[in-house]
């Protein structure tokens, strides 16, 4: 047990000298004996009021940490719902991307067999222009389709961004609130 930062004891709560000095020691005097551990320790009081205020900065620590944890659960779900959405997101644009070349498929064999059908018969050649028409404002389909798709990603990039920033924000709000005890 050491005895950093604690207060000798009064001097009534000393150890006498184990033998008074007698004719024969006054000429060979020892050194006083090392203080015992007893007697460097505080008053009751002094300990009392050192467990109560110990008792409080616990009680006042565990009630942060039940804070904290409910401020941890809140964002857990919250970080849940974000990645559940961000999933539903990357689910709908594979939708899309597949929707996108399964009509891409559609009208190059749809093109392949026109040019077949021309080279074969000339009256035909009007049905292939149409179908031009048709391929061009499928390309057109397409990079709208596109420009959806780059907005998503563009918005989940945005989403992973947030996500990212939430620790940052948690420590922020936590320094806010320490500044805020601290003012107290």
């Amino acid at each position: 047990m050491g005895s950093k930062g604690r207060m000798p004891p009064p001097q009534h709560l000393r150890r006498p000298h184990p033998h008074p000095p007698g004719p024969a020691m006054l000429h060979h005097a020892l050194p006083p004996p090392a203080p015992g551990p007893f007697d460097l320790m505080p008053p009751p009081a002094v300990m009392e009021q050192k467990l109560a205020s110990q008792h409080g900065e616990m009680q006042r620590l565990a009630t942060e940490n039940q804070r904290l944890a409910a401020t941890h659960g809140v964002l857990r779900q919250e970080l849940a719902g974000a990645q559940h959405e961000l999933q539903m997101l990357h689910a709908h644009v594979g939708s899309l991307k597949t929707e996108r070349e399964q009509q891409m498929r559609s009208v190059v064999d749809k093109i392949a067999k026109m040019e077949v059908e021309l080279k074969a018969v000339e009256p035909l050649k009007m049905e292939l222009q149409k179908a031009r028409g048709e391929a061009q404002s499928l390309v057109v389909v397409r990079e709208e389709l596109m420009a959806k798709a780059q907005h998503l990603n563009q918005e989940i990039q945005r989403v992973h961004v947030d996500v990212k920033q939430i620790p940052a924000l948690i420590a922020e709000l936590e320094r806010l609130r320490q500044e805020y005890q601290h003012c107290r």
